[in-house]
């Protein structure tokens, strides 16, 4: 017989309600505190302020003279 992974374990426990509410609560921390570590490693680009920065500034290299 497979030896019962962490997870079936879960799935195979009986819970209330109160410990159902618990483990999705800790799911959706681990979530979300993982994408905010990805996110504050990734790379990002720097914002340039001042006209035509935005896509409602315009586009410089199409301005008229």
């Amino acid at each position: 017989m497979a030896t019962p992974t962490p997870i079936n374990e879960l799935l195979q426990k009986r819970m209330d309600r109160k410990d159902f509410l618990k483990h999705v609560a800790m799911g959706v921390a681990v979530l979300t505190g993982t994408a905010a570590v990805v996110k504050m490693f990734r790379p990002q680009q720097q914002a340039s302020m001042g006209y035509g920065a935005s896509a409602y500034g315009g586009n410089p290299a199409l301005r008229q003279k």
